[in-house]
């Protein structure tokens, strides 16, 4: 399979043909994937082409950092952390027996949340966000979660 090399300006078109969002956001998700690219390579990528798995990634890594409300990458980690541990604790109180499916749920975005915190981090955030999910996976649960918690924290309603 050949991958044909894509501009930055063709690959924001892209991204805002399959996700919906303004260029200005593409733009963003784009420049920060260059970014990160560079930070985690030690050298700046910013000149490099993209090409359909760059987009892929992109799209996959940052379509849920909320840039039309002014979220910057570094917020949206914060958010992840948050949500890592909120969806660590219900984990932690979901009995697989009575609602497997429930209970898996539950894992699963706990684990989407502790990958979002730690994509694009810095050893010390990466820590952070881990001793989140850690401290929600503790001895003594105590955080019971209501519904509209849970709704909030996975972005969707009941």
């Amino acid at each position: 399979m050949t991958m044909e090399p894509l501009t930055r300006a063709e690959a924001v078109d892209q991204l805002v043909t399959e996700t919906g969002r303004a260029p200005e956001v593409a733009e963003a998700m784009v420049r920060d994937y260059l970014a990160e690219t560079s930070d985690r390579l030690g050298y700046s990528v910013h000149r490099w082409g993209l090409d359909s798995e760059d987009v892929a990634e992109i799209r996959r890594d940052y379509e849920w950092v909320d840039y039309e409300r002014g979220e910057t990458p570094a917020k949206a980690r914060d958010r992840a952390a948050e949500y890592a541990a909120d969806w660590g604790d219900i984990a932690s109180v979901s009995d697989p027996s009575e609602s497997p499916g429930y209970a898996a749920h539950a894992d699963r975005q706990a684990s989407r949340w502790v990958a979002r915190a730690q994509t694009f981090e810095p050893v010390d955030d990466l820590e952070r966000a881990r001793h989140a999910v850690a401290a929600a996976h503790g001895p003594d649960p105590v955080y019971q979660a209501a519904d509209a918690d849970i709704a909030e924290a996975d972005g969707w309603s009941s």
